[in-house]
């Protein structure tokens, strides 16, 4: 009996009832609470690829900016993009479409 005494004596000594409030405030702040540190990592992991997903359709949306104006500017690159796409040919020529 004595022996417990002494074993668990430093606890009635430094851990007092205000300590023990703070740690429960600390650990429901850490863990439980809807801003908690695993919320907050899933989070920004969710923004990361929001931002990659913002910065791909930025580059798409760049390209097909640059590729209108070529269109509209001229008048070989019009003629490239209507031949690739839409396989359109002159009259006098023959078209063969191979596929990868």
């Amino acid at each position: 009996m004595e022996n417990k005494k002494r074993r668990f004596g430093w606890i009635r000594r430094y851990v007092k009832l205000p300590f023990i409030c703070v740690l429960a405030y600390l650990m429901f702040v850490l863990f439980f609470n809807q801003n908690s540190i695993a919320r907050s990592i899933e989070l920004n992991e969710v923004i990361d690829s929001l931002k990659q997903e913002i910065k791909f359709y930025k580059d798409t949306t760049q390209h097909y900016i640059n590729l209108n104006e070529q269109l509209n500017n001229n008048p070989e690159a019009m003629e490239r993009v209507v031949r690739e796409k839409y396989h359109m040919n002159r009259s006098n020529e023959d078209v063969y479409i191979f596929e990868d």
